[in-house]
């Protein structure tokens, strides 16, 4: 009986939760790619909701520091 995924599949994509955002990590073909989506209804949607780099940690790196700024600047907003 075959698996019903791949193990080299599993490996080029994941998710990863990060402050009520899933992070969706898929291995591009010119390198990785990072897709930001809300878990909730009352988080944001970030405008540019994908992040594409050479390497894995630096699309990770540059999506949460989306992440960071979208809810720093919603803080801000209502203080």
């Amino acid at each position: 009986m075959l698996p019903l995924y791949s193990n080299a599949v599993a490996r080029r994509q994941f998710t990863v939760v990060y402050r009520g955002y899933d992070l969706d990590v898929t291995r591009a073909p010119s390198g990785w790619c990072v897709g930001v989506h809300p878990k909730t209804a009352d988080l944001p949607i970030i405008g540019r909701s994908e992040v594409f780099a050479d390497d894995q940690n630096q699309a990770m790196v540059e999506a949460k520091g989306r992440i960071d700024g979208v809810l720093s600047l919603l803080a801000c907003r209502f203080k």
